[in-house]
């Protein structure tokens, strides 16, 4: 197939942009098989104070405007 000189450019440009897609797609992989056989330890864990989190249901009211009270035994 021939191109003239303007479907030249961007026939290069498209095939740039499909080899970084196949590198970053193996990157990736990469990362997450290592991520995978590393196994390390969690370095820290995101504490929130917000009740949905505190009690892994979301709240009656679906709001926060109101203040709520726990009640524990």
């Amino acid at each position: 197939i021939t191109f003239s000189d303007y479907m030249l450019f961007w026939n290069l440009i498209s095939s740039i942009g499909s080899l970084a897609t196949i590198m970053f797609t193996f990157m990736l992989t990469f990362l997450i098989i290592e991520t995978m056989i590393s196994k390390k330890k969690i370095i820290f864990h995101i504490k929130n104070n917000n009740t949905e989190w505190m009690f892994n249901i979301p709240n009656m009211t679906h709001t926060f405007i109101e203040n709520n009270m726990n009640f524990y035994k």
